[in-house]
Formats: C-alpha cells, sequence, structure tokens
C-alpha cells in the first residue's frame, strides 16, 4: 500500500501532486521552496499539544489525544509538520502514521520525519530499549515516503 520514493530520482515539482500524507525521510531542504510557495503552514505541535494535555489525566489522553491534535491543528490549510515527537510517548498507546492519515482527510500534509529509514520499508524512531521506540512498516499504510 505505502509508496517509496528515492529522493535522487525524484522531480522536485512533483511533491505537490503526491497523495497525503507525504512524509520525508531525506533532503528536507532539497523541498523548502516548494512547500512554501505552495502555502504549507509549518507546524510545530510538541507546545500546543502539551498545554492542551496538562490538565488531563493519562486516561482521558490515551482516549482524546488524536481529537486533541486535530483539534489544535490549523483547518483546511496545507500542513508541513516538523515536532511532533511527544506524540510517540508510548503512555498514549498512539499509531502516529494513522494519526498522520487521519490528518490528511482534513489537510494537505506534508510530515519531516524525526527518525530513520530502515531498509527502505520501516520507519523507525528512537533506538531500541528506550520506552518510544517505534517501527512502522511502509508497505501497511496508506502513505508516500521520500526516502
Amino acid at each position: 500500500m505505502g509508496k517509496r520514493i528515492n529522493h535522487k530520482s525524484f522531480i522536485k515539482d512533483d511533491l505537490l501532486k503526491l497523495p497525503p500524507p507525504v512524509i520525508l525521510c531525506v533532503g528536507f531542504h532539497m523541498f523548502d521552496n516548494e512547500i512554501n510557495n505552495a502555502g504549507y503552514q509549518i507546524t510545530s505541535l510538541n507546545l500546543p499539544l502539551a498545554k492542551a494535555l496538562e490538565a488531563k489525566t493519562e486516561n482521558e489522553i490515551t482516549t482524546t489525544i488524536t481529537a486533541i491534535a486535530l483539534e489544535i491543528l490549523p483547518k483546511n490549510t496545507p500542513i508541513y509538520l516538523t515536532d511532533y515527537e511527544m506524540l510517540f510517548d508510548p503512555s498514549y498507546n498512539l499509531d502516529i502514521i494513522k494519526l498522520f492519515i487521519e490528518i490528511s482527510r482534513y489537510n494537505k500534509l506534508i510530515v519531516k520525519w524525526c527518525g530513520t529509514v530502515q531498509n527502505d520499508d520501516t520507519l523507525v524512531y528512537s533506538e531500541p530499549g528506550y520506552q518510544d521506540y517505534s517501527k512502522f512498516k511502509i508497505s501497511n499504510y496508506d502513505i508516500t515516503v521520500i526516502l
């Protein structure tokens, strides 16, 4: 299901024609002009999400984090998501790629991946042994990944 594209053979102008969500794993600066010129809003989710969650219990967070994240994000605006690491907190029990797919139902979404890629088919966040270590097989999701 997931589509993988090598950034070396990719035409930059085609970035905005890809179906969202698009996850950029490399070449972030290579696409800056296209993203800016297309009116994408550079968005950091960490601070506003932390503020929205500070008065909530762990159970409330687990059951509402997707709704809260969607509420914080701008509506009907193309989003370039750059800071969202707190979503990997294991207590949230959140599949972050599914969240990206949900966001892209309402907004065009490009994500600056904050982890690495393993074997060209797995997005990885953190390192083995850490609680927030997460792996996502690209082919299991309806996403486009620029490697």
